[in-house]
């Protein structure tokens, strides 16, 4: 009650005015994101895997784009980088709708890891893209033939990755994200890679992080 007392009198004894110390706001500056452009690529759902019942005719397409989010730093070319994974990773269904009205399919262990590097020896040179936007088609075929593996020998529940290295005007080369920018949402703010699934039917699914 005193202390109550005394907080009165300073208040009303300096005019009513009540001055508060600042805390805990730094004057530290906010650094600045460095320029970069990153790979958007939507993949089309009627060619999202590689179909194992027709592998000799299957193929896996995409429209591919740069983005360099209004930095002033256009692309000039996107290199397709490939590699076999052979993980056979399971998928089973979620309780959630992709917001298709088609079931959500989760699997039980991660595709591949983020943020996406180039793997050396494993990763291939694909392609590289120049003319941007694009639809980038791969079939079944190449995919083995630039892996080195026999067409005959891939089985249901195999996988192929397909990472994108950006190639600026300005003669800059970005081959390594920030996993905030690379996931497999496809076509948010960025992709480093995408991952190819072999199977008997197309599934939209959500990655694990």
């Amino acid at each position: 009650m005193k202390k109550t007392l005394i907080y009165l009198f300073l208040l009303f004894s300096t005019g009513g005015i009540l001055t508060v110390a600042e805390s805990c706001q730094t004057k530290d500056p906010i650094p600045v994101a460095a320029d970069g452009a990153v790979a958007v690529a939507e993949v089309n759902r009627n060619k999202s895997y590689f179909n194992f019942t027709n592998l000799a005719t299957a193929d896996f397409e995409f429209n591919l784009k740069g983005e360099d989010f209004g930095r002033g730093v256009p692309v000039k070319s996107i290199e397709l980088w490939i590699g076999f994974n052979n993980p056979r990773v399971a998928l089973t269904a979620g309780m959630t709708t992709c917001g298709v009205g088609v079931n959500c399919a989760y699997p039980n262990a991660a595709y591949a890891a983020l943020p996406s590097r180039l793997a050396t020896p494993g990763d291939r040179l694909l392609r590289t893209v120049e003319t941007l936007p694009s639809t980038v088609n791969i079939t079944a075929a190449q995919a083995a033939q630039a892996c080195g593996i026999q067409l005959s020998s891939i089985r249901s529940g195999d996988t192929f990755q397909v990472k994108f290295v950006v190639n600026t005007q300005d003669g800059r080369r970005f081959d390594a994200f920030h996993d905030g920018i690379c996931d497999e949402t496809r076509g948010q703010v960025g992709d480093c890679r995408l991952v190819i699934r072999v199977d008997t039917r197309a599934t939209i699914y959500q990655p694990l992080r």
